[in-house]
């Protein structure tokens, strides 16, 4: 086997552990000046955020350790402004490819951390429980 095969197929195999980490967890970012969180969640290849008001998602690629997600389809709720204001960032947020990471300072609560705008957006990851992950895997 050349190396090249092997590469593809160890990058193939890192992709999906990727994708299952991050559907094993719900991760919440709380936007400076706002004390109700954005929750993420990840299913098979499908992306969900949660404004307290609204659900969006759509599908999402994983592209060298950039994700992309253009949310174009969700709840159509009337909100408060300031949820107002988040469901337009996490909407435009995912636009463009942004570089992410995972840290595991605690298997509890991993960090996902996206880099945009020079900024780092810190989602603390809480654990699905498995009876959750099942049912979301199964929609």
């Amino acid at each position: 086997m050349s190396y090249s095969v092997r590469l593809v197929l160890k990058n193939r195999y890192l992709h999906k552990k990727l994708k299952k980490l991050l559907s094993q967890y719900t991760w919440a970012y709380t936007p400076p000046n706002i004390d109700i969180p954005i929750e993420l969640t990840f299913s098979n290849d499908h992306l969900s955020a949660y404004t307290s008001c609204n659900t969006m998602g759509e599908s999402y690629k994983i592209i060298e350790q950039k994700m992309i997600a253009p949310i174009i389809f969700g709840d159509a709720q009337a909100c408060a402004p300031n949820i107002m204001q988040q469901e337009h960032f996490i909407r435009m947020f995912f636009l463009q490819a942004v570089p992410f990471q995972i840290k595991y300072a605690s298997s509890k609560h991993p960090k996902l951390i996206f880099q945009k705008d020079q900024q780092d957006h810190i989602f603390i990851g809480t654990k699905i429980s498995s009876k959750t992950n099942i049912l979301m895997e199964n929609n």
